[in-house]
């Protein structure tokens, strides 16, 4: 029943992030980030100031996501990635800012990601397009991230960079049962088997890891990444299906603010 229950709330956690934390959070979109102040000047209902600034983390922060990854500092770093991701029933949804594939949440659920010792619970993936991240400031057709929340809220996500190339299989069960419903939140509980680990990049496991944030409101600190260097691949056909979706998801590169990005080779 523990485990029952400790799944519900991750799911209930992953879900929040996604549709912005709070119910009564006020709306936003990617424009915003060209406007004055950005998504941090975006007022809220709440009171008293600055708490109806529910999203000031995304300008006043230090450490926001997503970074250029291509000519920061780099030493090597202690903790590895392994993971225990095994497949799962996938319910399908559309954020109304991405679309996401997280286990049914009735299944109990129980991949995880470990980071040295630490084990995270994996609890969702969702697609961007353009990436997020970049290389020397250029951008990717698209990134993925793969977020994972332990109980007491610690986040860590692993974010695959990708290209144009060969056909992803594990994406197009993304893209075909997704409810393409622009900016509207549903989802799409089904028996589809959804296989997270062979999303994971071949190659030489290099990776690059540094603390960020959340990148959508309200931005918060405190989150672990992990960016493979080697991309993985979807089709021209199925990047242009994702953007069906959602063209334009990405947020702005942020600065490290003296942050270092560390490599583990």
């Amino acid at each position: 029943m523990k485990n029952i229950v400790a799944a519900s709330t991750l799911f209930a956690v992953a879900l929040s992030i996604s549709l912005c934390a709070h119910a009564d959070s006020p709306p936003w979109n990617y424009e915003d980030q060209g406007q004055p102040g950005g998504w941090g000047a975006i007022i809220g209902n709440a009171s008293p100031p600055p708490m109806n600034y529910p999203y000031a983390e995304c300008a006043i922060g230090n450490k926001q996501t997503p970074v250029d990854i291509g000519n920061a500092a780099k030493t090597p770093v202690i903790n590895g990635l392994s993971f225990n991701w095994k497949p799962f029933t996938a319910d399908f949804y559309n954020t109304g800012h991405a679309i996401q594939v997280q286990p049914v949440e009735a299944t109990g659920y129980k991949g995880t990601t470990k980071v040295g010792k630490d084990v995270y619970p994996l609890v969702q993936g969702h697609l961007h397009a353009p990436s997020e991240h970049t290389v020397n400031r250029q951008k990717f057709a698209a990134e993925m991230h793969f977020v994972n929340i332990r109980n007491d809220g610690r986040i860590t996500v692993v974010g695959l960079l990708i290209n144009e190339g060969k056909e992803n299989l594990e994406i197009q069960k993304m893209l075909d049962y997704t409810p393409n419903t622009p900016e509207v939140k549903t989802h799409n509980p089904t028996n589809i088997l959804f296989e997270p680990r062979k999303l994971l990049p071949k190659g030489n496991g290099k990776f690059f890891t540094y603390s960020g944030s959340l990148t959508t409101p309200p931005c918060t600190e405190g989150v672990n990444w992990y960016v493979y260097q080697t991309p993985i691949t979807m089709s021209a056909e199925q990047i242009e299906k994702l953007r069906s979706f959602y063209d334009g998801n990405d947020r702005d590169i942020q600065s490290l603010n003296g942050r270092e990005l560390v490599t583990n080779k």
